[in-house]
């Protein structure tokens, strides 16, 4: 017979804010750790306590309790509490690949700061797992890890369902698309399965015997789990009671009050290696009826998720970057405090409940001051290396240029890790006058009585490139000197956007605002309104509205783009639900306005104007009654309302010089509620998978959903963009997609509107109606199904930023040219760029690539690198080297030692 040993893991899975806000919350942290430290350090038989994987619960409570941290380090290192690895339980789909490594790198580098880390992969509530999570942590040097979602369903209020399981066992090894596997052990009755654990011997005996019988349906071996805890659960002060109650009721069971590593490792022991299954590839419910993924968390409170692709591109693409740049030129130190701080500041927002949208309303109030915080924070680093850098380019024109001495220096930083041909926009600032110069109210008159001139944009050559010039007037302005008084000014500005060639992968280049005699040339305006062209792509646009877009360099053509369908929404912040009438409106038969904003050489821009008709909202009474009862989202019917408002949609199409996409904005006035507004993308074609960006690899998903699947939709969550025969839509901060069954429609989510949090009571959210304004943009691109892996994708990755341009204080010498390239790689098909920063530790660079390549790849450094874990450690017994083979789906980093 199997001896059975019980491990009992005392934990309180701490949602840091969701259905009551941040502060409410921490207040009741407090008290819990209070306790918990005293039972851990004065209550025989109460040995352990799991802090939920996360760092960020410390820094909490020590915000309140600054004097106990020499307490919790005592009980740290003792072994007693158990922290890490990661800084905060983020939601795994809706932050970006480089967000998931710095969340497990600042919280392994604030465990150990503490005294340990416990290694294992603690994934208890995450809505799905990307597939190459096993990779991350392995990298990190964690073998094993524990998660509650992705391969059988839980529903409301925490209930575990059966069937449409995908594992005999709730132990598995998991793999990761590279090959890299890790033992997972699946939390198969949750992570609360002994929670509350009885001390009354009736009770107790009911309690366990329920409770092994629950977990004999899925454990492999003798070793059984039970978490002792659940959401914000009080730690449970009479728990060693409790488990002496148990011994004496089941002397055959080992009762152990202990943690993850030590039942990892004698799981390992026992485990029959033979018979459990290898699970691959991402974790998202994909043998479940369809209705427990919590995948419409990816369009809840859209505009979350737009502040969160901003300001984590900033950080990554830029900030880090140019800050290393700055440090390379010995322009300024890295910033590496801060930069954790901001990455920090920002991560607060990524938590599973909180970038997804599913709290109420107060949490995310709070969260858009913190999106304010983290981007002015960004930009205060970037705005400051930028400057320093600058000033320190040699901003003369070339000998052959021949430009005046009134010609204004500008410096364009692009960091994409590609190079590229982009419109650049910069504010670009002629006859500075200072307050000091003269009584600041005669500034406006002087500055109004010079000569009219115009700007042409000439490269560092002196080649004249296509811009076209707004001017701004008259308006003020201040400098902060490093060493001085703040300087307040006037000066005319001007709005240019130039057309910037071949910019550097990882670098600057210069160009120049020349003034020239007389009033600026009014933009020409076409008539056409019908029509977008550059040398790539022709756009033509349908009555509807709707546009088809030509590829001339393969001929492709892409008709009935952009068509706008609502639907009703009586579904929560978790999941869509259509109405039960099915009512849907479509601006296919509705007639579109039309006109041109701008054409110039350097882009074109249509707006088009549709005003639908919609249903105010679903019927009040019957969704009031349905949400008042709680009903659980499947199972609610609530037609739309009969009542109908104007709802306004102008879409901004505008196709650049160069571009080899169709850019596209698109702007709602939100005055409905409890609906969802998609465009729909037919891809003129049939396929059975498509691919979308996720972390770390570009996936290819089936479309047709599995045999236990029952949700009438199939929506998926993309990072960058999602692609089919052809066809890629490139998103900025809009992740939820539907790709039909056939492939024949790529459906992505603009906007959804609903009004209660869900899940386990009745939570009213009225502002996830998202009243007001509501923003989207995305890109339509074209692309040779071939160079889906290699060149499609870096334009992918391209066209998530804008490049940055500075104007230069005037003409100057200086120690770096007017033009600097610093990749420090050799382009290698099919791997892509991801992070250039500053070791968190160490005087060194870090560089790191990731590979969606089906083949190995050679990169080459121009630099002997060594090869380093995520975690930026060496990795033992490999040299330093130029080139490396890159396998397929490796995540491969890289550092560099000053001075070597």
């Amino acid at each position: 017979m199997m001896k059975k040993t019980a491990y009992i893991i005392s934990h309180s899975h701490w949602d840091r804010e969701w259905f009551l806000p941040l502060e409410t919350l921490r207040y009741k942290l407090v008290t819990l750790l209070d306790e918990t430290a005293d039972l851990l350090e004065n209550k025989d038989g109460f040995e352990y306590f799991h802090l939920d994987g996360q760092t960020i619960m410390l820094e909490d409570y020590l915000a309140v309790k600054p004097g106990a941290r020499a307490r919790m380090e005592r009980l740290v290192r003792d072994g007693k509490l158990r922290i890490g690895p990661w800084y905060m339980l983020q939601d795994a789909f809706l932050t970006s690949s480089e967000a998931n490594v710095r969340n497990l790198l600042y919280g392994m580098q604030d465990a150990r700061e503490f005294g340990a880390v416990e290694r294992i992969g603690y994934f208890p509530d995450t809505f799905g797992i990307y597939g190459q999570a096993p990779q991350l942590v392995k990298q990190a040097g964690i073998d094993s890890v524990i998660f509650g979602r992705g391969v059988k369903p839980t529903g409301f209020n925490n209930q575990v369902f059966e069937g449409g399981y995908t594992s005999p066992f709730s132990e598995m090894f998991w793999q990761a698309p590279d090959g890299t596997r890790v033992l997972g052990v699946l939390l198969a009755n949750w992570y609360s399965n002994g929670n509350e654990i009885p001390v009354r011997r009736e009770d107790a005996l009911a309690f366990w015997d329920k409770r092994f019988a629950d977990v004999a349906d899925y454990a492999s071996t003798g070793a059984l789990l039970f978490l002792n805890g659940c959401d914000h659960q009080p730690v449970q002060v009479d728990l060693p009671e409790a488990l002496d109650v148990a011994r004496e009721l089941y002397p055959d069971v080992d009762f152990k009050h202990s943690h993850f590593t030590e039942y990892v490792a004698e799981l390992r022991k026992l485990l029959p290696s033979e018979d459990l299954q290898v699970i691959e590839g991402e974790l998202t419910n994909q043998r479940t009826d369809g209705w427990s993924t919590l995948v419409n968390t990816a369009s809840s409170r859209m505009y979350l998720k737009q502040a969160n692709q901003r300001v984590q591109q900033l950080l990554e693409k830029q900030v880090e970057p140019i800050a290393v740049m700055a440090t390379r030129t010995g322009t300024a130190a890295y910033p590496e405090e801060y930069l954790k701080f901001t990455w920090k500041l920002l991560m607060e927002n990524q938590i599973h409940d909180s970038i997804t949208g599913c709290s109420v309303d107060a949490v995310h109030r709070e969260m858009e001051t913190r999106f304010m915080k983290a981007e002015q924070a960004a930009r205060a680093i970037l705005d400051d290396k930028v400057t320093r850098i600058v000033r320190r380019v040699d901003t003369r024109a070339t000998t052959t240029a021949k430009l005046d001495g009134e010609a204004v220096p500008v410096v364009v930083f692009h960091t994409s890790g590609y190079a590229a041909t982009r419109v650049v926009t910069v504010d670009v600032e002629l006859r500075r006058t200072y307050f000091a110069e003269m009584p600041f109210e005669e500034i406006p008159a002087y500055l109004d009585g010079l000569p009219s001139v115009r700007l042409e944009i000439r490269d560092r050559d002196g080649n004249l490139v296509d811009a076209d010039v707004t001017e701004l007037g008259m308006q003020f302005d201040y400098e902060l000197p490093d060493r001085a008084f703040r300087k307040p000014y006037f000066a005319r500005r001007y709005r240019v956007r130039f057309v910037a060639e071949d910019l550097p992968r990882m670098g600057f280049s210069t160009y120049f605002a020349v003034p020239v005699r007389g009033e600026n040339e009014t933009v020409r305006v076409e008539n056409d309104a019908k029509r977008l062209e550059n040398k790539f792509l022709q756009v033509d646009i349908a009555e509807n509205g709707s546009y088809t877009l030509i590829c001339k360099e393969s001929g492709q053509m892409f008709a009935g783009l952009g068509v706008y369908v609502d639907q009703g929404d009586i579904g929560n912040e978790y999941m869509f639900k259509e109405t039960g009438d099915g009512l849907r409106v479509s601006t296919e038969d509705l007639g579109a306005e039309l006109v041109v904003l701008e054409s110039s050489k350097v882009r074109k821009t249509v707006e088009i104007t549709h005003r639908m008709m919609l249903p105010e909202s679903a019927d009040v009474e019957a969704f009031a009654d349905e949400k008042a009862r709680v009903v659980w989202h499947p199972g609610r019917v609530s037609p739309r309302s009969e009542r109908l408002r104007e709802f306004v949609v102008r879409t901004r199409l505008t196709l650049e010089s160069g571009s080899k996409a169709l850019k596209v904005d698109v702007r709602m006035d939100n005055n409905v509620a409890d609906h969802r507004v998609r465009a729909i993308f037919p891809t003129g074609t049939t396929r059975a998978t498509h691919f979308a960006d996720s972390v770390f690899e570009i996936v290819e998903r089936p479309n047709q959903v599995s045999e236990e699947w029952q949700n009438p939709s199939n929506d998926q969550r993309q990072q960058a963009f999602v692609a089919v025969g052809g066809l890629m839509v490139v998103n900025r901060g809009l992740p939820e997609y539907e790709v039909n069954a056939d492939g024949s429609e790529i459906r992505l989510t603009l906007l959804r509107a609903n009004s209660e949090l869900g899940d386990w009571g009745n939570f009213p959210t009225p502002e996830a109606q998202s009243f007001g304004e509501q923003v989207a943009e995305f890109y339509v691109m074209p692309y040779v199904e071939e160079t889906l892996r290699t060149e499609a994708a870096k334009w992918a990755y391209e066209y998530q930023m804008e490049p940055l341009a500075m104007q230069a204080d005037g003409q100057h010498d200086g120690e770096l040219s007017s033009r600097v390239e610093f990749a420090m790689w050799m382009d290698a098909p099919g791997l892509i760029f991801s992070s250039w920063k500053r070791a968190a530790s160490g005087d060194a660079e870090i560089l790191r690539f990731y590979s969606v390549s089906e083949t190995v790849r050679e990169m080459a450094l121009l630099d002997e690198m060594r090869k380093t874990t995520i975690l930026e450690e060496a990795v033992p017994d490999v040299a330093l080297a130029r080139s490396w083979q890159v396998a397929p789906s490796e995540i491969i980093t890289w550092r560099k030692e000053d001075g070597k």
